[in-house]
């Protein structure tokens, strides 16, 4: 413990983080949003992002954030951590950076949506204090079997 540091911190993302948000989605979505797409959804006025950087070399975004504001609710657009990093912790830590930044802003509900099948995230979000609002049968595309179903979650914020 004594000269241990972790080894990220949370940061609000910035426009110039587009590539490397694009390189991250690109490993945990089978049909990745492009630099352009995150240049765009970043700068937007309605939108809330944080950026895990690695304290040893802040130029290497170790997973990522994007939610957007509407009124007093929120939707997470995104969310995704380098595969080297996952099941440390980032994940949550970038959803409680975001959760009270929305809050700061007067957001008092946050959405998402989660592929039934996807067990991790879904104790993420369970822990977190999601619970299921809804569901999207055939929703998720998937190469070579039928698409997923997504579960819409939702929890209070603030």
């Amino acid at each position: 413990m004594f000269g241990w540091t972790r080894p990220n911190h949370v940061a609000v993302l910035h426009g110039d983080r587009a590539a490397d948000c694009a390189r991250l989605h690109a490993t945990g979505f089978p049909h990745p949003w492009d630099a352009l797409d995150f240049e765009r959804l970043i700068g937007a006025e309605t939108s809330f992002g944080h950026a895990a950087v690695d304290t040893r070399d802040p130029r290497r975004v170790l997973g990522f954030i994007l939610s957007r504001r509407a009124a007093d609710e929120a939707e997470v657009l995104t969310i995704v951590v380098d595969p080297a990093s996952r099941r440390q912790g980032v994940a949550g830590r970038l959803m409680q950076a975001n959760i009270e930044t929305l809050s700061r802003y007067g957001v008092r509900s946050l959405f998402l949506e989660v592929g039934e099948d996807n067990a991790p995230a879904r104790r993420l979000y369970a822990g977190l204090g999601f619970a299921e609002v809804g569901r999207r049968q055939g929703y998720y595309r998937q190469a070579g079997s039928a698409p997923a179903t997504a579960l819409i979650l939702r929890r209070a914020v603030g």
